[in-house]
């Protein structure tokens, strides 16, 4: 867990001196870690924007357990969460999704809607923008990949490595030799 590099910061197109980024390393985003983090560190609703559901089950998924979402380019959707019985088969998703390589992002804040998380065309280019949306709305953007995942945030919950660290159980091991805590 440290502050995010200058490269990381630069990667997203919002406000530097509004956000922190905090990067947090893992070496496997493990059975339930999404769920709890979002139930610890922000509460609901949250929305989760995936960019691409390349195996063909997640869309089943969605549908078969009457989880509305809305669909952009070929194969990405946002997801509102509003209730915990939606969270863990979305938090199941995206953990299937990023231990295969992918990422996948979660807004909290206040006023978000779908329309306005939608990732430009080309999710790769950088600087990242979010052209529809207000930042104004955004407290705290998680983007999670398969080594890790990395905090912009105006809360001052979670605005440094020591309060993030509060956030995770037991079970993780925190390697104070390469992390700011």
């Amino acid at each position: 867990m440290q502050y995010s590099d200058q490269s990381i910061i630069s990667g997203y197109n919002f406000p530097k001196d509004d956000f922190v980024s905090i990067s947090i390393g893992m070496t496997g985003i493990t059975k339930d870690l999404i769920d709890l983090l979002v139930h610890k560190m922000f509460g609901l609703p949250v929305f989760f924007v995936l960019n691409a559901m390349i195996f063909g089950y997640e869309k089943q998924t969605l549908v078969s357990n009457k989880i509305s979402f809305h669909e952009f380019l070929s194969d990405g959707a946002v997801i509102k969460v509003d209730s915990v019985d939606k969270l863990p088969i979305i938090s199941k998703l995206t953990e299937e999704l990023v231990c295969n390589g992918l990422n996948v992002f979660i807004f909290h804040g206040k006023g978000l809607s779908e329309q306005e998380l939608i990732p430009p065309k080309h999710w790769g280019d950088k600087p990242l923008e979010f052209k529809n949306l207000n930042v104004e709305k955004v407290e705290t953007f998680v983007d999670i990949e398969e080594v890790g995942f990395t905090v912009f945030t105006k809360s001052s919950l979670l605005n440094s490595p020591k309060k993030i660290s509060h956030y995770f159980e037991g079970d993780y091991y925190l390697d104070v030799n390469n992390s700011d805590i």
